[in-house]
């Protein structure tokens, strides 16, 4: 969860301007004073939510994002809104609800590192889903993300995962910033699956986008080092680190 949360920072500062014709992007730091969370990190946040105080998914879910609809970071440019155009319509009961923006998977960790049973994952991947991305795009990539996740945590190796799950990890030419889930899914595995370590797999997923999902994995299948922990967690709501305090209590009982 906490490397959904600096994935996400780590593409903050490129999302707003796409990057599409850049050669490549390698900072220094991955994390700048100009980084920030974005939604990915308050809808992330919801789902652990309401994992472990047993809410309503739905319910939580708009909580968030009601509660959060005007946040902006100290950072220029912004989007007019954090949530997506259709987020926002859902929030005042308008939207469409079958989306297959790659949303769906940066939010889904939680699923993957709270639930110890294969078919619970599958269930609540689908349930956390199906709010607001009911399609079968998104439902089956946000469950091989929350898979995967489990997989690692239980100590397969990528060999093992990838074969499992049938997933693929060819390489794509980069050619624009992906925005649906299949498009986004294809280069995270692609990422994953080539990388050598936690900071390896961020750098390399910052050309292609879908930081915050890459980070999710790739915690679960190298760890973080204790600074990687502490710049996830700088200049998050309170409210958002007593979350991930219990969420990963629960996984350590």
């Amino acid at each position: 969860m906490l490397g959904t949360i600096y994935g996400d920072k780590a593409g903050s500062i490129y999302e707003f301007n796409e990057t599409k014709k850049i050669e490549g992007i390698n900072p220094d730091k991955l994390i700048t004073e100009d980084s920030f969370f974005s939604d990915d990190t308050i809808e992330m946040i919801a789902v652990a939510d309401a994992i472990i105080n047993n809410k309503d998914y739905e319910e939580t879910l708009l909580g968030y994002i009601d509660e959060y609809k005007d946040y902006k970071p100290n950072y220029k440019p912004y989007f007019t809104h954090p949530f997506s155009p259709n987020t926002m319509k859902i929030l005042k009961g308008k939207g469409k609800k079958n989306s297959n923006g790659n949303g769906a998977m940066m939010r889904i960790a939680p699923v993957g590192y709270l639930f110890d049973k294969e078919e619970d994952v599958i269930e609540n991947a689908r349930k956390i889903t199906e709010i607001d991305h009911n399609c079968k795009e998104s439902v089956d990539s946000a469950t091989i993300i929350a898979l995967m996740i489990f997989y690692f945590r239980k100590g397969l190796t990528k060999e093992e995962v990838y074969k499992k799950l049938s997933l693929k990890h060819d390489y794509k030419p980069f050619k624009k910033f992906n925005m649906t889930c299949s498009e986004t899914l294809e280069n995270c595995l692609y990422v994953i699956y080539n990388s050598e370590s936690f900071e390896d797999s961020i750098r390399k997923s910052l050309l292609m986008g879908g930081c915050a999902i890459t980070g999710s994995v790739a915690e679960s299948l190298y760890g973080m080092t204790e600074s990687e922990k502490s710049d996830a967690i700088a200049n998050l709501p309170k409210g958002f680190v007593k979350v991930l305090k219990k969420s990963y209590d629960e996984i350590s009982r």
